[in-house]
């Protein structure tokens, strides 16, 4: 599914429909719907941080493990690192606000979106490409060695961390018995990674 925005050419994956309506059906607490608001508002910090710098997106791609920003020519590298950190702080931002409004108001029903956000802001700062960290160290390590030897030590790194968050991931499909999220985004990080590498 393909519309136009401002401009903007926005498409939705057809496997981003299928993965949220098999997330909506199965999922029994409501943490499906929490981590869809989370994801859209992690995006929303990079598209918004991108708007205040003025820099419109030329095309989006919506996919079932996050979206796809296509922009008309690069901008610096620091402004690369910090659009990359207001998806993260975004979900940090609203993670605080709700744990302000749980301690005044004692709504603890905020407790698991509070939970969601964190996680996937954390999740997000893990320094593999192509999470935001990652791709902040891509950014930070370019602006000061020569580009291949920048791509040999961003894959190493991320190789490097992606080994105990697929052990965590094996870890957590053992002990539940059914939650494989963990262990499908190390391999598909797994894959991310090795594909930017040819």
């Amino acid at each position: 599914m393909t519309f136009k925005i401002k401009g903007s050419c926005v498409s939705i994956s057809f496997f981003f429909f299928v993965t949220v309506c098999v997330a909506l059906v199965l999922d029994t607490t409501d943490t499906a719907v929490t981590a869809l608001w989370a994801a859209g508002l992690h995006e929303g910090g990079h598209l918004l941080c991108m708007l205040f710098y003025g820099e419109r997106p030329s095309s989006i791609f919506i996919a079932p493990f996050g979206f796809s920003i296509t922009r008309c020519g690069m901008s610096s590298y620091r402004r690369e690192m910090i659009i990359a950190f207001a998806g993260p702080l975004a979900n940090i931002i609203a993670a605080f606000v709700m744990f302000i409004i749980v301690l005044i108001c004692h709504q603890t029903r905020l407790i698991k979106p509070i939970a969601v956000n964190l996680s996937l802001a954390l999740f997000n700062l893990l320094p593999i490409e192509p999470l935001d960290c990652g791709r902040a160290v891509r950014c930070w390590l370019m602006c000061r060695m020569n580009t291949l030897r920048a791509e040999k030590t961003v894959f190493i790194i991320g190789a490097v961390c992606l080994v105990p968050v697929a052990a965590m991931g094996f870890l957590v499909l053992i002990k539940s018995r059914y939650n494989i999220t963990l262990l499908l985004a190390s391999i598909y990080l797994s894959y991310m990674l090795l594909k930017r590498r040819e």
